[in-house]
């Protein structure tokens, strides 16, 4: 069985991602906390709805769509490029030297960044425990 076919492990796959690359980003803003002129940045938030989309996109691409009718929406391709940084403009928090790095603000997003982590592996977990139990395996 290929859990990577499976929409739910799909979408928990890209948040991972997504917030190990946000990791990345909160570290380079606090290690520039003192670099002048350097402006935070961090990622694009991502959307459920379009990460849904996205996934679902994925499992039926070799089914070519078609409008039976004139009356009937199109669709919308999802937004390109989820990990996109975007530098985070408060003209209100700079130094004097013009860094733009709230030292606090970083290490709020790396907790969360941590907790979002852990549940999402923690889902991931106990979802593969419950696909054993419905095959009839047990451990771990």
């Amino acid at each position: 069985m290929d859990l990577q076919k499976l929409t739910f492990f799909q979408i928990a796959q890209e948040r991972m991602d997504w917030l190990a690359q946000r990791q990345k980003v909160v570290s380079e803003n606090l290690a520039n906390a003192n670099t002048p002129g350097y402006q935070a940045k961090d990622l694009k938030q991502l959307d459920f709805k379009s990460e849904l989309s996205r996934s679902l996109a994925r499992e039926t691409q070799s089914i070519p769509a078609t409008r039976t009718d004139p009356a009937h929406l199109t669709g919308s391709l999802p937004q390109a490029g989820p990990y996109r940084t975007e530098t985070v403009r408060r003209p209100f928090e700079y130094t004097l030297d013009k860094n733009g790095v709230d030292v606090e603000e970083q290490m709020e997003k790396a907790a969360n960044n941590r907790s979002q982590y852990e549940l999402a592996s923690n889902l991931v977990l106990k979802n593969l425990a419950m696909i054993r139990a419905a095959l009839g395996r047990s451990g771990s």
